[in-house]
Formats: C-alpha cells, sequence, structure tokens
C-alpha cells in the first residue's frame, strides 16, 4: 500500500506540473486609471477577478492573498527615484537574479534576522539590495515584486534602505520579450486578455515602481551592476546617475533596438551594465572584451570604488571571480532548496550567508568553466 501511494503522489505531481488552468491563482495586477480611481485584476483558482478601488488624495489600500503582502498600500509618497549613490550603512546584504523564487528567499531572509516571522522589514537601519533579475522562469514573479516594494517602504520608515537594481529580464519583460515567463503567467495572459508586458505598464503599480529604479548604485566604495561594467561602458564617462536615467528612457518596446551601439542601447547592448559578461573568461569573446587590470583600475578609480557586484552569470556560490577582490559575482540558485546566498558587508569585512544560517568566507569562482 505504500508503494501505490506514493506512486499516486507522484503521478499527482507530475500532473500539476501541467499547470491545469482551474487552479491558477496570480495577483493582483493594480492599475491606475485616468479618473484616479484603480483598477485591480487578479486570478484566483482559474477564474479572474476585477474590482475598482477608489482613492483618497490618490491613496488606497488593497488587500491580496498573498501571506507575505497582506495589503498593498498605494501613494503618490512611494513614486520617487531612488538615490544611486549612497553612504556606507553598518550592514549591507546583497542578494541577486531571484528569478520569481520567493518562498527560499523568505526562508533566507528570516533565518538570518533581516525580516521577522510575519515578514515585516526587522533590520533596522541596514541596507539589503536586490541586484537585478526578481523576474522570469520561477512561478512567483508578482508575489515577490510586491514583497520588495513592501520592504523598500517598511525599511524607508525604519532608517534603512531596500535597493533594486534592474536586470536583463526586468527590462524584458517592459519591453515584451516573455521568452523566459512561466507557464502560469500565459495562463494569466490568457485569461486576463492582457498583453504580458502590459501587466507591467506605464499605468501600473507595478511598472511605475520598477521604472523608476536603478541600473547602477554604488553604496559606499562598492558599486552593484547586474551584469558588468566594461571599459566600453567607462569610455563613455557617464555618472551612475546618467546611466540610469538613459536606461529609464529606453525601457519599453521595440523590443530589440540597435543593440550595437552602446551608447543610445544602454539597456540592451551586450557591453552595457544589464548584458555585460566580460569578467567571466568563459564568456568574454562573446560579451567581452575582458577588462585588463589596468582598465577594471582605471573603472574603479573614476567612481572612488574598491570593487564591483555583479548577477547576471551564474556562479553557484557567492565569492571573488578568478580570486580577484575587486570583482564579485553573487548569482546563485536560488531555485534549489538550500542553495540560497547573499553578500553581507559589515565594515569593510566580507562575508558569504548561507541558508543554514552560516557567515563563511567568500570562494575564489573560476570563471574559465
Amino acid at each position: 500500500m505504500l508503494y501505490i501511494s506514493i506512486t499516486l503522489q507522484i503521478a499527482l505531481f507530475a500532473l500539476l506540473q501541467d499547470v491545469p488552468t482551474n487552479i491558477i491563482s496570480d495577483g493582483p495586477y493594480i492599475f491606475h486609471q485616468e479618473d484616479g480611481t484603480l483598477k485591480s485584476i487578479s486570478v484566483v483558482e482559474g477564474e479572474v477577478n476585477s474590482s475598482m478601488i477608489t482613492t483618497s488624495d490618490g491613496e488606497a489600500v488593497v488587500d491580496t492573498s498573498i501571506p507575505s503582502v497582506p495589503a498593498i498600500t498605494i501613494a503618490p509618497v512611494h513614486y520617487f527615484i531612488p538615490k544611486d549613490t549612497v553612504p556606507m550603512p553598518t550592514k549591507l546584504l546583497a542578494v541577486s537574479d531571484l528569478e520569481g523564487n520567493l518562498d527560499h528567499l523568505l526562508e533566507f531572509l528570516q533565518t538570518h534576522k533581516v525580516i521577522d516571522g510575519q515578514f515585516n522589514w526587522s533590520w533596522g537601519n541596514n541596507h539589503l539590495l536586490f541586484n537585478g533579475d526578481s523576474v522570469d522562469r520561477g512561478e512567483q514573479v508578482t508575489e515577490l515584486l510586491w514583497f520588495i516594494r513592501k520592504l523598500q517602504h517598511q525599511a524607508s520608515e525604519l532608517g534603512g534602505q531596500v535597493h533594486f537594481v534592474l536586470g536583463n529580464h526586468d527590462v524584458m519583460i517592459m519591453a515584451d520579450d516573455i521568452r523566459y515567463i512561466h507557464d502560469k503567467y500565459k495562463i494569466t495572459v490568457d485569461k486576463t486578455g492582457i498583453p504580458y508586458h502590459q501587466l507591467f505598464g506605464e499605468n501600473s503599480v507595478l511598472g511605475k515602481w520598477l521604472r523608476n529604479q536603478n541600473s547602477v548604485i554604488q553604496i559606499g566604495p562598492y558599486i552593484f551592476v547586474h551584469a558588468g561594467y566594461g571599459p566600453e561602458l567607462h569610455a563613455l564617462q557617464l555618472t551612475h546617475t546618467e546611466i540610469n536615467n538613459k536606461i529609464r528612457d529606453s525601457i519599453g518596446p521595440p523590443k530589440w533596438p540597435d543593440r550595437d551601439v552602446l551608447a543610445t542601447s544602454l539597456a540592451w547592448s551586450s557591453k552595457g551594465p544589464l548584458w555585460y559578461r566580460g569578467y567571466f573568461e568563459k564568456h568574454a569573446q562573446e560579451y567581452g572584451p575582458k577588462p585588463t587590470a589596468e582598465e577594471l583600475q582605471a573603472i574603479l578609480d573614476s567612481h572612488k570604488a574598491k570593487a564591483i557586484i555583479v548577477g547576471h552569470t551564474v556562479t553557484g556560490n557567492v565569492g571573488y571571480l578568478d580570486g580577484n577582490k575587486q570583482l564579485i559575482g553573487i548569482d546563485v540558485h536560488w531555485d534549489t532548496m538550500g542553495e540560497g546566498e547573499g553578500l553581507l558587508v559589515t565594515k569593510g569585512t566580507l562575508r558569504r550567508l548561507t541558508m543554514d544560517g552560516s557567515s563563511k568566507e567568500l570562494l575564489d569562482i573560476p570563471t574559465g568553466k
């Protein structure tokens, strides 16, 4: 009987992987209307729920069925462009490439006391940074984005900060490039009749919030960028703010503008900060070139920085790229139980935080494999 029971469980699990439309739940997606009201659309067990919400001075609270975000607060004060250069806090934790894997993130943040048992900010005046690609692949994209947005507001009220760096996948979904979305969201599109990129359009709450975020952030002497900061980008002699503004201006259709001209295609060029892989030997020929030691030092010197931290290219662990303490990779397997890691910076000391609550030395990550 035990064998039959296990077999049935496996068969049931296999069937569920086909994502039956009658059990899909997603949302809410909230849209600003011309008359000042809000429209909320959700899919609940395969059925579309739509409601209109009246605002007071542009403010409203929308209840959700998301355990980590039971209510969404919407107010004009929430729409702002964050600073892209800030002083070093007492503690800074950086993670990257969550790709819709909220549950593992919640476990990690609770283990390291960043959030409490009710998923609220409990890290005081410290900083948390998401280094790009929070979307695509996973099936908790909507929930993850609402959660990060909530933490931004909660941290700010307690003197802390939550930073969100745009990655290539974050801008891809806003440009109608949906090659990597989970099948769940194809069902959402089919049920609601709303194209996926329009769920994150300029009139949506999440879309407006995403478009305000930065692509390069410097915290103290550390530059955070999703993919990398190469010699060609440095040659443009742009400030962080200029890079961020140019990328904001290019978000949205057309999907693929001329990628060959970096100066006019910062969001899409393979040499740009959302795509560059020149730090990795195995990718340098296609996405390079790899910077020389002198070129890398020139990049750092121009911003009075001492290290660049990247995601985008999987390293498996948080560590120094080829042992170079000026380059740190933090893209790990958040989709695998127990594999999540983050970079903790405290008083100039860098540590690798793991899912089991440990704090370890950074590894040396070979980039030629």
